[in-house]
């Protein structure tokens, strides 16, 4: 009979997200193999073709193609394989052999993969987590594999000894050969004896067993890591010293938003000069200058964990979005109201001359989904089926045009479009369900929020996307 083993919160496993120290872009391990499309997004927010023999840092993204495999071989010895459309980024790496220090943080953004844990995992298995959209990865063992189904639910399946699975739910222990799906972010992960659907071939170690021949100084011997800089901001008293997140006010940042109040629809986009203020990659408020008053929207209540709040890049580089929940905040205008579930994307607008570029350059640009929050209805989560976006341009104007389709009932696409004739990168739908902005540079990131009721109650979300 399997032993039972102590659980955790789900808000202490994701927590640990919050606690990321500022640091370099370090060596996280090399390209073991790649087959087919395989690219690397770079934290600049460039991308790359990503070869045999590549190096892969931390803040790297890695993108499959249809037809594309990869399989990385980190520092610590640990290996991850990935199959055909899927988009892994390695959100916080540092091999520094101190237990203390040492954090494998990875998100899962779509597709699927198999994983074997290296030394991190085994020094301290509390600092080895993967995050996927509706679930937390923990591991009490050395093997798994995890992938999106079709129908947008996950699959998790232990192949060696034990993992733990977590969302707001709460968590579940599996040990080898057990499976669960998740189907959302808020409702309990099912056992089932259908294993994830993970095609690609078996993570193989090498004969010399990586992961597990280190050297005098505990390091893997087939890869040496590289020792990061670290750069951060702390608090010492004569016992103590701390770390804190750092937070940083900008006001090249644009926002689009939604809330509710009960039956009553919030929504915010920002005009040129607005305040935003981060905790790393995290929203935290944003102040939008308006005649008449101001508009504030900021989280309240118990701050959500940092590994549900997504991003492309860092809040510092010229290619960056970043998405996320705030399951309460408050929208200060002229009085405040409170709110719940404010669904919001944030990320640097392209610019005037790029989008006059680009208008003058005419053609149709189409986008492919990079990442999304839970839609909510009735304070309920569902899973975002499927999304679009394709934005035309020609010589004095451009037509974003967007869909999105939930699970919940009826599933009718949200459809709207819009046609700016200016060179603003912000547009809102005609219909006003969609709002949101084209980002990075030459528009190649976008994001948008979503709101509509289809006659059973409304449906709020957001959601990202790139060329």
């Amino acid at each position: 009979m399997e032993q039972p083993f102590k659980l955790k919160s789900t808000v202490l496993l994701m927590a640990l997200a919050a606690a990321y120290p500022l640091q370099a872009h370090a060596l996280a391990g090399v390209a073991q193999f790649t087959a087919g499309e395989v690219n690397l997004r770079q934290t600049d927010g460039r991308t790359i073709a990503l070869v045999k023999g590549g190096d892969i840092n931390s803040g790297n993204a890695i993108v499959t193609g249809t037809n594309g495999r990869a399989q990385v071989k980190f520092t610590d010895g640990g290996l991850v394989s990935l199959q055909p459309n899927t988009e892994f980024k390695i959100a916080n790496y540092v091999d520094q052999n101190d237990p203390k220090e040492d954090r494998f943080l990875v998100d899962l953004l779509r597709g699927s993969m198999r994983a074997i844990t290296g030394l991190i995992g085994k020094r301290n298995r509390d600092n080895y987590k993967l995050t996927t959209t509706t679930a937390t990865i923990g591991i009490r063992g050395s093997g798994f594999k995890v992938g999106y189904n079709p129908d947008g639910t996950l699959g998790i399946t232990s192949e060696l000894d034990k993992i733990e699975v977590c969302n707001q739910s709460g968590c579940i222990g599996l040990v080898a050969g057990e499976s669960v799906r998740v189907i959302d972010s808020v409702t309990p992960p099912v056992r089932t004896s259908t294993q994830a659907k993970v095609d690609t071939p078996p993570t193989e170690k090498e004969p010399t067993a990586v992961g597990e021949k280190v050297n005098a100084a505990g390091k893997s011997d087939i890869v040496e890591a590289v020792k990061p800089a670290t750069t951060t901001t702390t608090t010492t008293t004569s016992t103590t010293t701390t770390t804190s997140p750092v937070q940083r006010t900008f006001t090249n940042i644009a926002v689009a938003a939604v809330g509710t109040n009960g039956s009553t629809l919030y929504s915010l986009t920002t005009q040129s000069g607005a305040t935003t203020v981060f905790s790393d990659n995290k929203l935290l408020s944003v102040d939008n200058n308006v005649s008449g008053g101001f508009s504030k929207w900021s989280e309240t209540g118990t701050p959500g964990p940092a590994s549900d709040f997504k991003s492309i890049g860092n809040v510092s580089d010229t290619n960056f979005i970043g998405w996320g929940t705030w399951v309460s905040g408050q929208r200060e205008y002229l009085g405040t109201v409170m709110l719940n579930h404010v669904h919001y994307i944030a990320g640097r607008p392209t610019s005037s001359t790029e989008m006059a570029s680009l208008m003058a350059g005419g053609g149709t640009a189409t986008y492919t989904l990079a990442g999304n929050t839970a839609p909510i209805k009735g304070g309920v989560a569902g899973t975002l089926t499927a999304a679009s976006l394709s934005v035309n341009f020609s010589s004095t104007q451009y037509v974003v045009n967007a869909s999105v389709t939930t699970s919940f009932a009826p599933t009718t696409p949200i459809t709207d479009s819009v046609t700016v004739t200016s060179t603003s990168s912000m547009f809102t739908g005609t219909n006003g369900y969609i709002k949101g902005a084209l980002m990075g540079t030459n528009a190649g990131l976008a994001g948008l929020t979503y709101a509509k009721d289809l006659g059973t109650g409304l449906i709020t979300g957001a959601a990202v996307f790139q060329k």
